[in-house]
């Protein structure tokens, strides 16, 4: 996934979450939809500082946002101390050396606060006295029973003892293990279809597909291989694209011997 994003993905995601078309935007903010389509379009013009705050104000949004200065929509700047976050967990997240998306994606899932909660436990030890003394227990009781009945290896009451024996570091692992897994397989889920995450398909049966669309492509030879072209750079397969890319095959044709004739 990206980490940060464009104006134009901003502006579409926006929209969308309001479920609204172009037409019903252009109704409400009084800007024609042929120019809002434009605005979340790759070879989108230079927007007005007047339809910018239209859109702001509509969306309920800081202009900020809407131009990528800040992730944040609403907020205004928060004082660092009121995040309690240390001095190299801030020159991480400033520096950009993690996908501060994906981290905002992570941390904002309806089930992170029970991840967290199951780290507090562990890290904090408030379990280990309750764990130490259900397994006090059980020790207990297969000391007993080995000492009254001497049972072999195979005898089921003694390994339903062994199996009630709590290791509490392994069993924190699989706690918080299943908490992340979770997290992240949902997460993962939510951005199959971006276009610069992996083909959900082999790759055999990924360039099978995209052949095939530039077979049926509707333009010349040169047009189907530059549309070729696009999905193999991931560009998205616009009019202008494409015929930007038909130069550079021209040009390659030119340069390259064995792409002559």
């Amino acid at each position: 996934m990206k980490t940060q994003l464009s104006i134009q993905e901003r502006l579409k995601d926006l929209r969308v979450e309001k479920g609204m078309t172009l037409e019903q935007l252009s109704q409400q903010t009084k800007i024609p939809a042929s120019t809002l389509g434009s605005y979340e379009s790759d070879d989108y013009k230079e927007i007005p500082h007047r339809n910018i705050i239209e859109l702001a104000k509509f969306y309920e949004v800081s202009t900020d946002y809407l131009l990528g200065m800040t992730e944040n929509r609403q907020l205004d700047n928060i004082a660092l101390s009121n995040l309690h976050l240390s001095d190299a967990a801030l020159t991480l997240l400033k520096d950009r050396k993690i996908n501060t998306l994906l981290l905002s994606e992570l941390i904002t899932h309806e089930q992170f606060r029970k991840l967290m909660l199951d780290l507090e436990i562990y890290v904090d030890g408030l379990a280990d006295m309750q764990i130490k003394s259900l397994n006090f227990v059980v020790d207990t009781s297969r000391k007993a029973l080995m000492k009254r009945h001497n049972p072999d290896e195979y005898n089921l009451q003694l390994n339903t003892l062994k199996a009630q024996h709590l290791e509490l570091n392994e069993y924190f692992s699989h706690v918080i293990d299943d908490d992340m897994h979770a997290i992240i397989k949902d997460i993962r889920n939510a951005h199959k279809g971006d276009i610069d995450s992996a083909p959900p398909k082999t790759i055999t049966e990924h360039w099978e597909e995209i052949l095939e669309k530039a077979e049926n492509f509707a333009g010349t030879s040169k047009q189907k291989l530059a549309y070729i072209f696009t999905q193999f750079l991931k560009i998205k397969p616009t009019e202008k694209n494409i015929d930007d890319m038909a130069d550079i095959v021209d040009l390659l044709r030119d340069r390259t011997p064995f792409c002559r004739g």
